[in-house]
């Protein structure tokens, strides 16, 4: 056999009995432990009055980038930062995608100060999920996934992390509600609390009183830089799923309609032949999307293998569990006649979506460190209009809140008559920081307030920076 296919056999049973202990909670057979996945130990108090939370903390891990160099590679002159969790004592971490960024190792310390070089095994842009491995001289301390995410309202939760470069924090809550949307594209369903999350707290764990983890922390609000009181967390069986498949094969591939589509309402509905109904209005369609299904520019998608679809993350939420060759049940409203259609799923191995390819802006501001100040976004034109195109990951653009596909209304006041005018409009800014306001889709006007010094960046650097392309922290 050859060498990669059996390290690619491995990583894939590895993630089947990772997915199996964090899913269902229960210890892996000894089998596994020569294949470096040994069943999950409890967490040994030092002291009878050892609290959970005080157990807890030794799991917890603060995350950074190791140099300069690295730094660079994330989109930034100086590391954001953020936190993790041991989900084995093998050394397997989870975290947020936007935390690792684009870097292929990170500086990973403990609460007692020991540090290790962890490498990142796998990242999932689309629900802000990455796992990293670490090589440890004996066994490490884990948390434990709660087998559900769902406790009552009101419930006590504990959110732990590195918030504010203070490491190894504590802040409590209650549980607010469930099924919260970030935005129109984010296809999680968030919990929400209102434990106290800052800048760092990405990637920590939501636990219990009992220890457990039910989520793990990810955005605030995207109007917001600090906590209000209103946390996002990842629910804990989302977030075991992915870390199995992270671990097995690195990556997640899903499937996907080979569509984009905008939200209609009953009045467009209504227009479209479909009185008292909702959905999505497909703009563009691919190739093969149209041989595979039959499906058209105009149609109005009602629903996915019965989820009906009302917003963009509708869709992508019904697709989420999906693979590449799936057949799935769609309906639609086309010239308004009802349709029933089987599709078979193409390959969604392109996150980053296939508009904005414009070059991205590059500033080059006097006093930076490091000279040359990167924001990471295109603009582009569009019949008239301005509209931001590819945000990079990690990017000063995506950290301060810009959606590839927002209009750009006005520049510090100033509505550009074309995409140059705009990037001439921020680049000849004489302040710290330009105001652009922008329309997004199912939000409305938003003002963005964009730092454009490396000093402004750190001096209003928000808690969590946004996923991309569209989400958040």
């Amino acid at each position: 056999m050859h060498p990669n296919t059996s390290a690619n056999l491995t990583r894939r049973t590895l993630g089947w009995f990772l997915g199996a202990a964090l899913c269902l909670g229960v210890a892996l057979p000894s089998t596994a432990r020569a294949a470096a996945m040994p069943d999950q130990p409890k967490i040994t108090a030092t002291t009878k009055s050892e609290t959970a939370i005080e157990r807890a903390m030794k799991a917890v891990v603060a995350i950074s980038p190791q140099d300069a160099a690295a730094r660079k590679q994330n989109g930034d002159t100086e590391a954001a930062g953020g936190s993790g969790f041991v989900i084995h004592e093998s050394g397997i971490i989870l975290t947020n995608a936007h935390v690792v960024a684009k870097l292929d190792t990170v500086e990973v310390t403990f609460a007692d100060g020991k540090r290790y070089t962890g490498k990142v095994i796998g990242r999932d842009g689309r629900t802000d999920l990455a796992v990293v491995k670490i090589d440890a001289d004996a066994p490490l301390p884990i948390l434990k996934m709660a087998k559900s995410s769902r406790l009552p309202l009101g419930a006590r939760v504990f959110a732990l992390g590195n918030p504010m470069g203070n490491r190894f924090s504590v802040t409590s809550g209650i549980i607010s509600g469930y099924d919260r949307a970030y935005d129109v594209a984010w296809p999680v369903n968030f919990i929400q609390h209102d434990a106290a999350l800052n800048p760092g707290n990405s990637g920590g764990p939501l636990i219990t009183e009992e220890g457990e983890v039910i989520g793990i922390n990810t955005a605030t609000p995207p109007e917001t830089i600090f906590d209000i009181g209103i946390g996002l967390a990842i629910p804990a069986e989302l977030a075991a799923k992915i870390a199995a498949q992270l671990v097995a094969d690195g990556k997640v591939v899903r499937g996907r309609l080979g569509v984009t589509a905008s939200s209609a309402d009953a009045g467009m509905a209504e227009a479209l032949g479909a009185p008292g109904k909702s959905g999505l209005i497909i703009d563009a369609v691919s190739a093969d999307a149209a041989t595979r299904g039959g499906l058209k520019i105009g149609d109005l998608l009602l629903s996915v293998e019965g989820r009906k679809l009302e917003v963009v993350r509708d869709l992508s939420m019904a697709l989420i569990d999906s693979k590449p060759g799936d057949k799935v049940k769609v309906e639609i409203v086309r010239d308004g006649k009802t349709i029933a259609l089987a599709v078979a799923l193409e390959a969604d191995d392109d996150l980053a979506g296939e508009r904005g390819k414009a070059a991205a802006l590059t500033m080059d501001m006097s006093g930076t460190a490091g000279g040359a100040y990167h924001l990471g976004f295109a603009l582009r034109g569009d019949g008239g209009r301005v509209l931001v195109g590819q945000v990079e990951e990690a990017s000063i653009g995506q950290m301060y809140g810009l959606y590839e596909g927002d209009e750009l209304l006005a520049v510090d006041g100033v509505a550009p008559r074309d995409a140059a005018a705009a990037m001439a409009a921020i680049r000849g800014s004489k302040r710290d920081v330009a105001v652009l306001r922008i329309q997004r889709a199912g939000q409305g006007t938003l003002h963005v307030a964009l730092p454009l010094t490396a000093e402004a960046a750190k001096a209003r650097r928000p808690g969590v920076p946004r996923r991309f392309p569209r989400g958040p922290l």
